[in-house]
């Protein structure tokens, strides 16, 4: 049996946390995703042709706003705002090609992880907030192939809290869109405002149990050599 030598195992362990840290520059694949942009689209425009409208915000119902209604944004000047308008589900999305992971995503260990924050006007309390990603396997709601599901958060009635919703998924193998989507349940607002401010989302890859046994192999051999 081959046994390997401390210069061994600390290299293979060096290449290992190489490749971890590598994933921990997590890059916001969201374009925009603070909202200081005021530029945007309907939700249909961007739901109806993925790849003529990537990198832009498609709006249901609401705008791009300053600080409004006793909220103001979390970061920056501006936040993304969200009315009912009689709509049982009201939302914004973003679609971003991810065909740049596609080797990550073919070998099945490509995760995403999405979040955004959320607030309503002062006084009002039991707005539901909700989170989720959706893949395609190509620029087409057509070619859905699943889900995140939704993350649902009930935010309080304090303006000046902002409340994080987040997702994470195994993203299925193929997929080459992915749709990012906030909303709310339009009922739940009651004719009142829902904002939504510091849009997240990117992919990782998992570690395999391979990599992550290297850090306990290079721990014992480093005590031994001790």
């Amino acid at each position: 049996m081959q046994i390997l030598s401390f210069r061994s195992v600390a290299a293979l362990a060096a290449a290992a946390l190489a490749t971890l840290l590598a994933q921990e520059a997590r890059a916001n694949l969201l374009m925009n995703s603070g909202f200081e942009t005021t530029a945007f689209t309907a939700s249909s425009n961007v739901l109806g042709n993925f790849s003529g409208n990537q990198g832009v915000w498609g709006i249901l119902a609401g705008g791009i706003t300053p600080a409004t209604a006793g909220v103001t944004p979390c970061g920056g000047a501006q936040m993304l705002c969200m009315v009912g308008a009689g709509q049982l589900s009201t939302l914004t999305v973003q679609a971003v090609d991810v065909s740049s992971y596609a080797a990550l995503i073919a070998s099945g260990s490509a995760q995403i992880s999405a979040s955004a924050l959320f607030n309503t006007n002062g006084g009002y309390t039991g707005a539901n907030a909700r989170l989720r990603a959706r893949f395609f396997s190509g620029p087409a709601q057509s070619t859905l192939l699943g889900s995140t599901g939704l993350a649902n958060l009930i935010l309080d009635s304090n303006p000046a809290t902002w409340e994080q919703a987040s997702v994470s998924a195994m993203i299925p193998v193929n997929t080459t869109w992915i749709v990012y989507e906030v909303n709310y349940n339009g009922l739940s607002l009651a004719g009142n405002t829902g904002f939504v401010d510091e849009a997240f989302m990117d992919i990782t890859a998992v570690p395999t149990p391979g990599a992550l046994a290297l850090f306990g192999l290079a721990g014992f051999a480093a005590r031994r050599r001790r």
